[in-house]
């Protein structure tokens, strides 16, 4: 019943299957392809909360106990309201009530921990940083992907970047264009267009956050170095770029540091993954 143990704690396979059947519309029928990679993506988030929780258990401010209570209050009113007891909930969510109660905890430990950082310096130099994520910019991008199952060996994820190295050599030195490195080499479904991605918004939730977030920092025609994904290995080259309008940070400052947390998060949640001791048991 172990999907996998994080730094010695437990990711259960109940807690993977109830996360992929809560996200599944009702009726829906999956393959064996779909269900695999809807269990592995289910089980990469709750690997992230693991290490998240673990790491501010040490260094995020306490929670008031009265506090937590009156979440669970509220979320026991929520199910009431559906016709539903809290016990329905623990079913449907695959956890118990002790787990239900750490990860509340978790998120409003991290909400603490983002007030600690986000000063308003802070702040206003990640929006600088990132303007082009807050006026409606947009990019044309194209990648080739090798792709890497989270947890395989590592050698695979070596392979694939010394791979994309070369075929990044190649392509800057005019032996094969870009399209048609992708056809030949991309492990994706944009392969048979050359890579092409389409037009792009800051943390498009259609391609992995390595690629975005790469595609906003490259110039226009740069090939960037190859980024290692949650899915995979990439190589990104940005086409066009569409700017946006002009913005004052006081008029979307609670906009930024929500993007401030959630970046917070992603860097933090990197970090702890290259530190931690993550193994995995889940069946393909």
């Amino acid at each position: 019943n172990v999907a996998a143990t994080v730094n010695g704690e437990v990711v259960r396979v109940d807690e993977v299957d109830a996360m992929v059947k809560k996200s599944t519309p009702k009726g829906t029928a999956l393959s064996a392809g779909q269900a695999s990679a809807l269990r592995g993506a289910a089980l990469e988030d709750l690997i992230d909360e693991r290490l998240l929780g673990q790491y501010l258990a040490r260094h995020a401010p306490p929670i008031e106990t009265a506090e937590l209570d009156r979440l669970m209050a509220a979320l026991a009113a929520s199910q009431r309201r559906q016709g539903k007891a809290m016990a329905d909930y623990y079913r449907e969510t695959g956890r118990t009530e002790a787990q239900v109660r750490e990860s509340w905890a978790v998120w409003m430990r991290f909400q603490k921990y983002v007030d600690s950082q986000a000063t308003d310096a802070a702040l206003k130099a990640f929006f600088a940083a990132r303007r082009d994520e807050f006026d409606g910019t947009s990019v044309g991008a194209s990648l080739i992907a090798i792709r890497v199952a989270p947890g395989g060996p590592p050698g695979e994820r070596v392979a694939a970047r010394e791979k994309l190295a070369a075929l990044k050599r190649e392509i800057e030195a005019g032996k094969i264009g870009f399209a048609d490195a992708a056809k030949r080499h991309s492990v994706d479904a944009t392969a048979a267009r050359g890579g092409e991605l389409g037009r792009l918004v800051p943390h498009d939730p259609n391609v992995d956050e390595a690629v975005s977030a790469a595609a906003f920092r490259l110039k226009l025609g740069e090939l960037s170095e190859p980024l290692d994904g949650v899915a995979g290995v990439y190589l990104v080259r940005v086409n066009e770029r569409f700017p946006g309008r002009a913005v004052e940070y006081d008029k979307i400052a609670d906009f930024v540091k929500e993007s401030y947390s959630e970046e917070l998060r992603r860097h933090l949640v990197a970090q702890l993954r290259k530190q931690g001791v993550i193994e995995r048991t889940l069946a393909k």
